[in-house]
């Protein structure tokens, strides 16, 4: 028996391939209403002696809407309010707050359910120019290993289009996307930022081509889903000069879910891979990495709400030709998902976190994480 295609694979198969995050549910869905988006999140991340870090924090309240314009055109809007604290171990702490970049994207379904264009822009509204105080908070919570709800608070403007197709092929759902991402210029440091040169000089990221496939079908009353993507990038260029060629980008994803009693679980698992890239001055290499992540979730309802506990472990690689441990973290958290009425709905969410870092051939440094926030979801 052929499968049919899920409704929505398509749009779900192309954010996931391009980065373009979700929200794309009421995608469809007749009689959708716009819904707005809000809450606030605090995190707390404390390490142990060794690192040079004693502690990072960061509060961040977000705001968005997704307006389904026809059942085939949705637009959606969002950014956030973040502030991010790091505290050195000689008790010196520094941080950056402000808007975050602005995320804009317009999906249109041109055969529905089959074919998906998405046009997305990252607009200019966050911070750049940082100073040598927070150079330091802005690269601790760019982190792959610890996630932070904001890894990067500027970037500049960039535009993404991308094109997905899903299509039945025997007992499975084929989706397969494309897209592309181009980037404009910006300046990342504030003049006379110490040890290094030209400093307010503007950089570029390189343009991004990303491909995916994603598989999926019904085994009984589960669902297996399988994707794979994969990312080039173009050189990026600072003053004007090229200066890194970044490696490919390959990820791999798997996903089962299946009733249990009165409850959902989700088992999943993804592979994040980094080649090395290529430093344009000399030519030298610069280390590989990989992470890999694997957890678990279950869904339990209560009436008309529902309630989510989640785990999930982290291993992170690196090196320049063999890749060794530099990282792990496990994370266990819940949410509960409260309608308050129709139109509004609380989802309050803890998480706890505990893991260790590679210090560069020193030995590894624990630390200890905790987050909590709650959202607000309204249909208008």
């Amino acid at each position: 028996m052929r499968a049919a295609v899920r409704p929505g694979m398509a749009a779900v198969v192309i954010a996931m391939g391009s980065g373009l995050g979700a929200g794309l549910s009421a995608q469809g869905e007749a009689g959708a209403r716009p819904r707005v988006f809000s809450g606030v999140e605090v995190r707390t991340v404390s390490f142990d002696s060794g690192l040079g870090t004693k502690s990072v924090s960061e509060v961040v309240v977000p705001i968005g809407v997704i307006w389904p314009i026809t059942r085939r055109i949705t637009i959606d809007l969002g950014s956030r309010y973040a502030r991010a604290t790091r505290t050195d171990e000689a008790d010196s702490s520094a941080s950056i707050s402000g808007l975050t970049d602005t995320q804009a994207r317009v999906v249109l379904e041109l055969v529905p359910d089959v074919l998906v264009l998405t046009v997305a822009a990252n607009l200019p509204t966050g911070k750049t120019e940082l100073t040598a105080d927070e150079l330091p908070v802005a690269g601790t919570v760019a982190s792959d290993l610890i996630p932070f709800p904001v890894s990067s608070f500027g970037s500049g403007f960039n535009a993404t289009t991308g094109l997905a197709l899903a299509v039945p092929v025997g007992a499975w759902a084929l989706g397969v996307a494309g897209s592309y991402r181009l980037s404009s210029d910006f300046t990342p440091l504030a003049a006379g930022v110490a040890d290094v040169a030209d400093s307010a000089a503007s950089f570029k990221a390189g343009s991004e081509m990303r491909f995916r496939v994603g598989l999926e079908r019904l085994v009984g009353q589960s669902r297996v889903s399988l994707g794979f993507t994969y990312s080039s990038f173009a050189r990026d260029e600072f003053a004007g000069s090229e200066i890194f060629s970044p490696g490919n980008r390959y990820i791999s994803q798997v996903s089962w879910s299946f009733p249990l009693g009165n409850m959902g679980v989700s088992l999943y698992a993804w592979d994040l891979y980094r080649a090395a890239g290529t430093v344009a001055r000399d030519g030298a290499a610069t280390e590989k990495q990989n992470l890999l992540a694997a957890g678990a979730a279950a869904t339990v309802q209560v009436g008309r709400n529902s309630f989510r506990p989640t785990i999930e472990y982290r291993r992170q690689t690196e090196g320049v030709s063999t890749l060794t441990q530099a990282g792990s973290l496990l994370s266990i958290g819940a949410r509960f998902q409260w309608a308050l009425s129709e139109r509004f709905s609380l989802v309050p969410a803890i998480r706890f976190d505990t893991g260790d870092v590679g210090v560069g051939g020193r030995g590894d440094v624990g630390f200890q994480g905790v987050s909590f926030g709650a959202s607000l979801r309204i249909s208008l």
